[in-house]
């Protein structure tokens, strides 16, 4: 116990510390007001909560590799995406909301891309009376939140009894919740909780969607990322922006390479067009058939509150994400 307390006194004070030096010399411009139209996490929340924040990702790092973290001069993907929170300028309505994320789809690319279209939106619980107002077809359907992970849940039309019971308990539930508070991830603060419902667009019954994620810097992308099977047998794979195959494994098992597809030059240019406002974003699309769908715009996968597993990995994609706030260390004049 009294190992613990120590350690928690060091690694606050390292937070402490940490700040204290970041704004004595404008790293990362933290010193210096935001760009018109966005925020910061600086700008938003409490000093004492981002000391907070920034300890409790050194308690992680000390924990799993028994190292500490660089605030002053990172180089790894998790030190990035840790301050990323905090000092990053997020453009301003927050891109976080999977119903207004379609505004960052640029205009030009609209003929190809979209967010999955919803049958369904609203502030309100779905409960039986609400389905029965929408004359769904038969088949699978997806009730989410608009905010955050894990808020989704797959029913069918006809629904059964206990999925009317579920709907209803979960999607009242969402409408209370503010995701991300302990992670850090204020930007869900600043989305009006709403609900929707979206059809299956899996190609067969049973079979999800191949989820492609692109982690990228200001319209570059340094990593693609290729999740599969997650309902049965999860495995995450990652390339590089050519789709070279890196057998490291992120947050879960990684598997076989994938042969580079046909459409990947257009996926890729999605994914880049998108993130160009963003100092870090992690695009999630889905392709069916020719159509690219906008899943969401993720800006701390997992919260920013987990190592990746392989630090050869978390270096690796550290030292891809360039072109943004740490690359601009600007000294106080």
């Amino acid at each position: 116990m009294k190992l613990e307390r120590i350690d928690m006194y060091e690694t606050r004070q390292q937070a402490r510390e940490s700040v204290k030096r970041i704004y004595a010399e404008n790293l990362f411009g933290a010193a210096e007001p935001p760009p018109p139209g966005t925020l910061r996490g600086i700008d938003v929340l409490p000093a004492a909560d981002i000391v907070h924040k920034l300890a409790r990702a050194l308690q992680i790092a000390l924990s799993t590799r028994g190292r500490y973290l660089n605030y002053t001069a990172p180089q790894t993907y998790f030190e990035k995406l840790v301050l990323s929170k905090f000092f990053a300028p997020v453009p301003m309505p927050s891109p976080a909301d999977k119903i207004a994320c379609a505004e960052y789809i640029p205009e030009d690319l609209r003929d190809v891309a979209s967010t999955i279209p919803p049958v369904w939106t609203g502030n309100t619980p779905i409960t039986p009376a609400l389905l029965d107002t929408l004359s769904l077809a038969p088949g699978t359907y997806y009730a989410k939140s608009n905010t955050g992970c894990t808020t989704n849940y797959s029913f069918s039309i006809p629904p059964k009894d206990d999925q009317l019971e579920r709907l209803e308990q979960y999607s009242t539930g969402w409408l209370k919740r503010i995701h991300g508070v302990r992670a850090g991830e204020w930007w869900y603060s600043m989305i009006r909780n709403q609900n929707l419902i979206e059809a299956d667009l899996s190609p067969k019954p049973g079979e999800s969607l191949v989820d492609w994620k692109f982690h990228a810097c200001r319209g570059r992308v340094f990593a693609a990322q290729v999740d599969q099977d997650r309902a049965t047998d999860h495995r995450q794979l990652i390339f590089d922006r050519d789709f070279n195959f890196v057998p490291e494994m992120l947050f879960f098992q990684t598997g076989e390479g994938l042969p580079r597809p046909e459409n990947y030059d257009l996926i890729l240019k999605v994914a880049e067009a998108i993130s160009k406002p963003f100092e870090y974003a992690r695009v999630d699309l889905y392709l069916v058939e020719a159509r690219i769908y906008l899943g969401e715009i993720t800006l701390a996968p997992v919260g920013g509150q987990r190592l990746p597993i392989s630090a050869d990995l978390d270096l690796w994609m550290g030292q891809r994400w360039k072109g943004g706030i740490f690359d601009e260390v600007t000294p106080r004049p």
